[in-house]
């Protein structure tokens, strides 16, 4: 049987470990899903067990499963981004829709120079 206190602890461990990953903090997580800074600060902090509806928002800003979420150590699963493609998606998060046009049509031409030295390269 598992117990309460532990689901709290792996919970608060797991969101305090994407919350840095992210670069966000408490009050972010609180805009974003809409939960009072009390309520959240108590799920953050493991005093607290949050319900399913408050798991599903805070896994969603997370971009994590609420399985991740809530999973004791021997059943985590990996999650399949690398960490390049969560540091790429950081990045993103925290430009402008200007900038992040600008960073598509960067990457898309460097992949297209990369594809055509590849294509060379076998000749």
């Amino acid at each position: 049987m598992v117990n309460v206190d532990d689901v709290k602890g792996v919970i608060s461990k797991r969101i305090k470990q994407r919350l840095k990953q992210l670069n966000l903090k408490q009050k972010d997580l609180v805009e974003q899903t809409g939960q009072s800074k009390s309520t959240v600060n108590k799920i953050v902090n493991g005093i607290v067990t949050p319900r399913v509806d408050l798991l599903i928002p805070i896994s969603r800003v997370l971009d994590v499963s609420i399985d991740w979420l809530v999973a004791n150590e021997q059943t985590e699963r990996t999650n399949d981004k690398s960490q390049i493609e969560e540091e790429i998606i950081n990045i993103l998060r925290h430009v402008d829709e200007t900038k992040k046009m600008h960073i598509y049509f960067i990457i898309s031409y460097i992949l297209m120079i990369l594809d055509e030295k590849n294509t060379v390269k076998k000749k």
